[in-house]
């Protein structure tokens, strides 16, 4: 009987994972859209101030997967959003092996600025600090392969729990806030 329980609960708990949602984009406040209210606020780590209207026309996104892709494109700044993938299959399209053999390392990204044209490369990167988790949402030039913006929430797996509400919707907006601030 116990053990049937158990099984019934972990069952109960693994139906209740939160699946990434794409949120829109609020008009009135410029911000993502929540379903529980307010969302709170990333702490910002590095915001540069800069002209970012030479990477309008495209960004490269990693570690996020389709979610990450889906969300970015959502706050609609870039005029081309791409993955991995997408990104290899830009190089083939353009005939840039030779310039850029791999992608796989940021000195490749930086071939293909020089080669192609600007973009901005946006990540997700899991830190430690003081012993807890973090995720951050890192926007680096790469041109220069400096980190231009880096925000991060604190990954709270025991009470907040870890979802787009709590985690990654705080990151984009952190991002937003940044992208108008430098438009």
């Amino acid at each position: 009987m116990k053990r049937t329980l158990a099984i019934l609960i972990c069952s109960f708990l693994a139906g209740c994972g939160t699946q990434m949602k794409v949120a829109a984009v609020d008009e009135k406040t410029g911000l993502l859209k929540s379903d529980i209210g307010s969302i709170s606020k990333a702490t910002v780590v590095t915001a540069k101030t800069m002209s970012l209207a030479p990477f309008k026309g495209l960004a490269f996104i990693s570690g996020g997967g389709d979610f990450g892709v889906n969300q970015l494109k959502a706050v609609k700044y870039f005029d081309q959003v791409v993955n991995y993938d997408e990104l290899q299959k830009l190089v083939i399209a353009n005939n840039l092996q030779d310039k850029v053999p791999s992608l796989s390392e940021p000195i490749g990204l930086n071939k293909l600025y020089r080669a192609y044209k600007p973009f901005l490369w946006i990540n997700f990167k899991r830190v430690q600090k003081d012993n807890k988790p973090y995720l951050q949402l890192i926007a680096t030039n790469p041109d220069t392969l400096e980190d231009v913006f880096v925000s991060e929430v604190h990954l709270d797996f025991v009470w907040a729990g870890v979802n787009d509400q709590n985690s990654r919707y705080p990151l984009f907006n952190a991002l937003i806030e940044w992208l108008n601030k430098n438009r």
